[in-house]
């Protein structure tokens, strides 16, 4: 096991089970240390590189830090709630794909969560296929987003500029 000498700590895969484009940058938040261990060992065996945090702060000192693809983050935690790293992930990193997990589900945080543009909602405990299917879903939904892009950029440049001709 790799020793962590803070809060956060980012691996990447040893062995690439995903094509590289369909391999994600996870960041994970929660402040229980088994599934710390599990995501830190488990997503990078599955083609990801990830970063723990073990709290809201050490997650938003990640993202002025790292750039991500998606998040995962614990619903209650010490200090700032992961509704709360939610809001500010969106506002400084709108693209990145997050979900909410949590022990203690409710109507209103789910429906929260969703508002504020969460990927999905999911409780605890909750099975590491699903966080794969997750993160495989997340990342089609990524690759077609680029997909769109590139062939927005093709039509333009094949279009050429939009000149609007007319008299008034």
């Amino acid at each position: 096991m790799v020793a962590m000498t803070d809060s956060t700590q980012t691996r990447s895969a040893g062995k690439d089970r995903l094509e590289p484009h369909k391999s994600l940058r996870v960041l994970f938040v929660d402040d229980e240390r088994p599934l710390q261990e599990l995501m830190r060992s488990e997503l990078p065996r599955l083609g990801h590189e990830v970063t723990v945090c073990a709290d809201g702060k050490a997650a938003l000192r990640a993202l002025e830090k790292g750039i991500f693809d998606a998040a995962i983050l614990d619903l209650r935690m010490p200090g700032m709630s992961g509704i709360e790293v939610l809001e500010h992930l969106k506002k400084v990193a709108p693209d990145v794909e997050a979900v909410v997990m949590t022990g203690h589900a409710s109507m209103e945080t789910a429906v929260q969560a969703m508002r504020l543009g969460a990927f999905d909602y999911i409780t605890k405990p909750c099975k590491l296929a699903e966080i794969e299917a997750m993160l495989v879903k997340m990342a089609e939904r990524r690759e077609l987003k680029h997909k769109n892009l590139a062939l927005q950029s093709r039509v333009q440049a094949a279009e050429g500029p939009s000149i609007l001709v007319g008299k008034s």
